[in-house]
């Protein structure tokens, strides 16, 4: 199993005492953020509509945007996130 990996098209990253360690992806349908080893046998996935890639929690597994999300929870028509 390797080390966190360069990513090619990173949304964040890691740093700890100025120096970058790891980059991140981050998820379209929750907002989190996770950081892809390779090999590390982690299930991820990959939303063909949203065309980016999900963090693999099961609640992601279905298409809903984290935009459309926030804008239900602004309207109260959501209890949580």
């Amino acid at each position: 199993m390797g080390g966190p990996q360069a990513q090619r098209r990173a949304n964040g990253a890691i740093i700890v005492d100025g120096v970058q360690v790891a980059d991140t992806m981050q998820c379209c349908h929750c907002g989190g953020h996770f950081i892809p080893v390779r090999g590390s046998g982690t299930r991820r996935g990959f939303c063909l509509a949203c065309g980016q890639v999900t963090c693999g929690l099961p609640g992601c597994d279905e298409h809903m945007p984290f935009e459309k999300k926030l804008d239900e929870y602004e309207r109260g028509k959501r209890r949580s996130l």
